[in-house]
């Protein structure tokens, strides 16, 4: 094996350590998070949670609002991309958005940790960096543009699908509201941009696909962990 081709591979192998202790410090930042709400100090939670050194912890993330921004971005990012390859595909795009949103909230539904980061989290579940920001801007422009949302400008519908959004989300997070049903929530969102009432209950009752949400996922991983009590591996990888 000549040289550079060893030092390619110490460089990969390296940098895939790095991954794998960083997925590890998300997955349990997560975990405390919906455990311990993000309103105070959690480092010291998720350091024992992910079974690693504070030395270890501090060469990946500096303070609570790296982590948080970190776990809202990947957990968003990998939900928002699975819905998007379905609803992509859609010409209307009130249709887009109605089942975009029913799919999401499917997930907190069926996930439970899901339910209850958002419902910890609130708003700051939508961080700024999300694909949230990059996806749905351009549905509502298009729903704007052809007529099919009416009465709102491209910042308020924003806010008002993602609000609602995650304020539905949170009611799963309780035993009362559990098997809450979303469609009444995802109907009002479509009425608030301009889609008649008629039109707005068909697009709740459309059949809605499901998300296959991969083994490896932070989403998946979260919920082993959370129902099973599974351990984090033993020996430290970065």
């Amino acid at each position: 094996m000549s040289t550079d081709t060893t030092i390619d591979h110490r460089t990969r192998v390296a940098a895939e350590r790095r991954e794998r202790m960083r997925a590890r410090l998300i997955e349990s930042a997560m975990l405390v998070f919906a455990e311990k709400g993000v309103g105070g100090s959690v480092i010291q939670e998720v350091i024992a949670a992910a079974d690693v050194s504070q030395g270890t912890f501090y060469n990946y993330f500096r303070t609570n609002e790296e982590l948080l921004a970190a776990v809202t971005q990947e957990l968003n990012d990998e939900l928002l991309r699975l819905i998007e390859r379905e609803v992509g595909s859609y010409d209307d795009p009130a249709r887009r958005i109605a089942c975009g949103v029913r799919m999401f909230l499917r997930a907190a539904h069926t996930y439970p940790l899901l339910a209850r980061f958002i419902a910890a989290a609130g708003l700051h579940a939508a961080g700024p960096s999300s694909l949230i920001y990059a996806y749905l801007p351009v549905h509502i422009e298009q729903g704007l543009a052809s007529g099919r949302f009416r009465d709102v400008t491209v910042e308020v519908a924003l806010d008002l699908i993602v609000g609602t959004t995650l304020t539905t989300a949170q009611r799963f997070s309780t035993a009362a509201q559990a098997d809450a049903s979303p469609e009444q929530a995802v109907a009002a969102i479509l009425r608030g941009i301009g889609v008649s009432r008629s039109e707005a209950q068909a697009l709740v009752r459309t059949k809605l696909p499901a998300i296959a949400v991969p083994a490896d996922s932070l989403l998946e991983r979260g919920h082993a962990r959370m129902q099973n009590q599974l351990p984090p591996p033993d020996s430290e990888v970065g």
